[in-house]
């Protein structure tokens, strides 16, 4: 399976066939098509990273205390050498520290709504379309129901704009283990 980005130029819908990218759906298999919002779980939440920033946080406050009494019972040559140890572990702290605070912040701030286009034929549900582009995605949607509704006599082809790839973006043709489709009434 490839990971490489394919973007959608057109779909095309004939009488009994729907074709995205390289899939080809029956229309009289097809049993639901369905709009949802992408949301990220695992290590690519939104807030995943507050953990590791309060465990790293209270470490280096632990650090830091430690470092202040073992300064006072130590003399000489001994305490410099523990002071440049613990000064330099709590510069790679507040590294990672700042590290994972530009990511939460990316995530809180930058991170745009992903959305799936799912087609489920026989059980089996497949994305057929993710990206950005919630409007293009619910236009391709409706005329997908449309079709199955009432097939064109003629073929139809529709161009795609925005932000949409086929399948998931993010690597196959199913939504993956860190990232689950929001179920429920459509975003």
């Amino acid at each position: 399976m490839s990971r490489t980005k394919k973007k959608v130029g057109e779909i095309r819908i004939a009488k009994r066939i729907v074709t995205i990218g390289h899939e080809t759906y029956p229309l009289a298999n097809i049993s639901r098509v369905q709009t949802l919002r992408v949301v990220w779980r695992g290590k690519l939440a939104t807030l995943y990273p507050l953990r590791e920033i309060t465990v790293l946080l209270l470490l280096g406050g632990a650090i830091a205390l430690v470092l202040q009494r073992a300064g006072s019972r130590l003399a000489g040559a001994d305490a410099e050498t523990v002071r440049r140890i613990g000064a330099a572990f709590l510069a790679l702290l507040a590294v990672r520290t700042a590290y994972l605070l530009g990511v939460l912040l990316y995530r809180l701030l930058f991170r745009r709504k992903r959305y799936a286009l799912l087609i489920e034929t026989a059980g089996t549900q497949y994305t057929a379309l993710s990206g950005t582009a919630r409007n293009e995605i619910h236009r391709i949607q409706a005329e997908i129901v449309a079709a199955i509704e009432d097939p064109p006599a003629t073929e139809r082809i529709l161009h795609v704009g925005g932000d949409l790839v086929v399948g998931d973006k993010f690597g196959g043709d199913k939504v993956g283990r860190d990232k689950n489709v929001q179920s429920g009434s459509p975003a």
